[in-house]
């Protein structure tokens, strides 16, 4: 099998990433297979059936079409792809394998967001949207995301049947038309600006109107898709007082300016800084590669920053967008299981309704098609992560709609001689100083994953009944769907099965469960103490070193 893929190394589109790796490194993508698993399919680039190359990414397509076409006739996909190395060249791939199996495919001629992806789905009645992405992974990544009809990534089940299909195919062995000839036969065609404008509109009637403000804001990309549709939708809300961070704006799959793209890092700001001081702006906003995740930083008159967490930014939206929600009925919010603790005691205050979904924001799509026909009024929809969702057109994260609805809160505050750091403060001194955060280890290779599996499996089996100080009340497993009280009483979990475990204390929870995308386990703290930081290293150096 190795010697048939090294005989067409020239072919797989990845022979400058195999060059610079190591043979263990290549060997690996020999002793593995890609999967494509409920997060889709994230790897990195390499030969063989392990990695991603034009031989793996055909055979998903194909196992793909075989998936759609056997449910329907005339099915039609719609295809978008952001800034990462090789994103274009797959999703063209992709568009090739589908149209020679006769499945309609609109594609766009240049990158776009994953938001956007989501709402062509439903604008075009397509049955399926693929996304070229690795999100917020470091540079040597991409990977494939499938969204259903509704807009939403596959749920479990769907996403299972998919594999299934994917895995009958030989990736050396799928067939494909040449791209011309597909489009000359209207299989393969391109968007025009239609889409691209109703998701505009949709924005511009959610923001309603920017104040009129001397309040300036600075944009970066982190050389990703936000820009430069950002900037037009600000403009065309009449809000033209933005900087765009130009060295970190030009879309680049290399990331050049930053460790690793992901605005759950504040050091990506950096640059942000310097031309927020330069230009005395009072905002910074960066967006991740894809735009659907989004982080906040504001600067204050004494020349000092603020850095908001995913929590942070989540329980100020829901503050800021109930205020702005006149006389709505029956609000709600849908948030993960490892969301903060105090989303439940601001939501409790504001008479909303919480529903809880675990991580991934499929769940909150699930959610969203199943109360279209409601009467219930959704304020946010949101993840730890820094992703967010105000409003269902798209049905994923979207920081394409969150940006411009910040900017309106923060010169709102601004007229009101507030800052988004003063609400933030009152909810703390109004609903208890809980802190968050996440802490994500890594452990590479086999031996990594046997460490992770281990992890979980002593927290699981040894459960004191303290840790660190804190007295142990129950255990939630998502994995057997109970919850465990040190009182020996049980209770179902009605969310579905997942390998994720919350450890519950009078004082909040801690929570872990393994990344579905990279080689981590991924540890939430979220409590009301005051030897938070403490509690954080002691906690890792007992259950996770």
């Amino acid at each position: 099998m190795k010697s048939n893929w090294e005989a067409r190394i020239n072919e797989c589109l990845v022979q400058s990433f195999v060059d610079k790796q190591s043979e263990t490194e290549i060997e690996q993508g020999f002793n593995e297979t890609l999967s494509f698993g409920t997060a889709g399919i994230r790897n990195t680039f390499g030969i063989g059936p392990g990695r991603l190359n034009k031989f793996t990414v055909q055979k998903v397509a194909l196992g793909l079409a075989n998936y759609l076409n056997d449910k329907k006739a005339n099915n039609k996909v719609v295809i978008h792809f952001d800034t990462r190395h090789l994103s274009k060249t797959f999703g063209m791939e992709i568009a090739k394998v589908l149209a020679t199996e006769n499945i309609t495919v609109k594609i766009d001629a240049e990158y776009k967001t994953t938001p956007e992806l989501s709402f062509a789905v439903r604008y075009e009645q397509a049955d399926a949207g693929v996304m070229i992405t690795a999100s917020h992974n470091p540079s040597n990544y991409n990977g494939i995301k499938v969204y259903g009809p509704d807009g939403g990534q596959l749920l479990v089940e769907p996403s299972k049947e998919l594999s299934q299909y994917i895995d009958e195919i030989d990736p050396l062995s799928v067939k494909v038309k040449d791209f011309e000839t597909l489009k000359n036969e209207e299989k393969i065609m391109f968007f025009d600006s239609k889409v691209t404008q109703a998701y505009k509109e949709k924005i511009q009637h959610l923001v309603g109107s920017i104040p009129d403000t001397e309040m300036k804001t600075v944009l970066t990309s982190l050389h990703g898709t936000s820009l430069p549709l950002l900037a037009e939708i600000l403009t065309d809300l009449n809000y033209t007082n933005y900087i765009i961070e130009q060295d970190q704006s030009m879309p680049d799959g290399d990331f050049p300016t930053v460790e690793i793209a992901n605005p759950e890092d504040e050091k990506v700001f950096d640059l942000s800084k310097k031309c927020a001081i330069e230009n005395e702006a009072d905002l910074l906003i960066a967006t991740d590669p894809d735009a659907d995740r989004l982080g906040i930083v504001e600067r204050y008159e004494n020349g000092s920053f603020r850095y908001f967490n995913g929590n942070e930014i989540g329980l100020l939206l829901m503050k800021l967008r109930y205020d702005t929600l006149l006389e709505i009925s029956n609000p709600y919010i849908i948030k993960s299981v490892v969301t903060g603790t105090l989303s439940d005691r601001l939501a409790k205050d504001l008479n909303i309704k919480v529903i809880d979904v675990l991580t991934g924001f499929k769940y909150i799509s699930q959610i969203l098609k199943n109360k279209e026909s409601d009467d219930d009024h959704l304020v946010l929809a949101y993840e730890e992560s820094h992703g967010y969702l105000a409003q269902d057109f798209a049905r994923d994260k979207d920081a394409i709609q969150i940006v411009p609805l910040l900017i309106k809160y923060k010169a709102q505050l601004k007229e009101e001689h507030l800052t988004l750091g003063d609400v933030m403060d009152n909810i703390y001194k109004t609903y208890g100083y809980v802190m968050d955060k996440t802490v994500s280890p890594k452990f590479e290779g086999l031996k990594g994953k046997d460490k992770i599996n281990q992890i979980m499996d002593k927290i699981r089996k040894h459960v004191p009944d303290e840790i660190c100080g804190l007295k142990v009340l129950a255990i939630e497993d998502y994995l057997t769907r109970k919850i465990n009280f040190k009182d020996g009483s049980v209770e179902n979990i009605s969310l579905p099965e997942t390998n994720l475990i919350r450890l519950i204390f009078n004082e909040g929870f801690i929570a872990l469960r393994p990344s579905g995308t990279e080689p981590k386990i991924k540890i939430y703290f979220s409590l009301e103490v005051e030897n938070f930081n403490e509690i954080v290293d002691e906690f890792l150096v007992n259950y996770i070193k």
